[in-house]
């Protein structure tokens, strides 16, 4: 059976394996969030695609007037990864909120119930089955619990670049793509008594320690995780986060009342963003970061 059309693509594949083939400990690195464009290439994509396209939108697709998209999201609560195809005119730019794409643009969608997530410095990869299925955009008339992988390399840039994304189902590569546009982040193995903070704490905010983080994003939403932050003293930590004031509005959820982790919606449109985060210890003892968040 053909999978890839593009050797290159088959090369890059046994290099995301061999990436992962050397995978540190389990706990050592954490995902915290992933949200991840790329625009998928026919010539890369399992040869059971292409039937099962509109005639129309094969078309446009082959002319190079249309792209098909993929946006996945990674929720680490959840344990589920979520990718939505849709078309948009070739050139254009990757949407920061899917509300923006016209519902005649959507193709399906794909909900990978995630067993298990690998994360090395260079690559990650996520291994499930296939929780929801909306169409059957890869040649089956249902994915419904067939097993199913997604990996991808990542830079040491800041913030990392994302390469060689391949997406497989029941084993067979469907879809592999060399760049993708998105923003993730990874918690390192801190320790104790570094950056971030005096009084024994040490604030850890997506694997960034320091009294003043910086991160940057291309979507109005991200995950805040500060769960890696220690103490030198025993005991729980509690987790305070608030927008000081004059920083643009944004808003701030949490998945089970003002925890370690934050989910975060800017609503001021691209500028920089400025959120407060305290921690304290079961002595007493705080010690605050101050997180700035760059909308590009």
């Amino acid at each position: 059976m053909k999978l890839l059309r593009s050797i290159g693509g088959a090369l890059s594949i046994a290099l995301i394996l061999g990436l992962l083939a050397v995978a540190v400990p389990a706990g050592a690195q954490t995902l915290n969030s992933l949200t991840m464009e790329r625009v998928i290439v026919l010539s890369s994509a399992h040869s059971t695609l292409t039937p099962n396209l509109p005639a129309a939108l094969l078309g446009a697709v082959t002319s190079g007037a249309q792209e098909i998209h993929e946006q996945t999201n990674y929720n680490p609560q959840a344990s589920q990864l979520t990718s939505t195809f849709f078309v948009l005119p070739a050139g254009s730019a990757p949407p920061t909120n899917l509300g923006s794409v016209p519902a005649t643009s959507f193709l399906a969608s794909l909900s990978l119930s995630v067993d298990k997530t690998y994360v090395t410095s260079s690559a990650v990869q996520f291994v499930g089955s296939i929780s929801q299925s909306s169409a059957p955009l890869f040649g089956s008339a249902s994915y419904q619990g067939a097993p199913a992988t997604v990996s991808f390399g990542y830079t040491k840039d800041t913030p990392p670049k994302i390469h060689d994304v391949t997406e497989s189902i029941a084993g067979v590569a469907v879809a592999y793509t060399g760049a993708a546009t998105g923003t993730l982040s990874i918690t390192q193995p801190s320790t104790p008594g570094g950056p971030g903070g005096g009084t024994g704490i040490t604030i850890v905010v997506n694997g960034l320690t320091g009294a003043t983080p910086s991160i940057q994003t291309t979507v109005n939403q991200l995950t805040l995780d500060a769960s890696a932050s220690t103490s030198t003293n025993a005991g729980a930590l509690t987790y305070t986060w608030s927008i000081p004031q004059g920083s643009p509005s944004a808003g701030i959820g949490f998945p089970g009342g003002n925890t370690a982790v934050a989910f975060v919606q800017l609503s001021s449109g691209k500028q920089t963003y400025t959120i407060n985060l305290t921690v304290t210890d079961a002595t007493g003892a705080t010690a605050t970061s101050t997180i700035s968040i760059v909308f590009l």
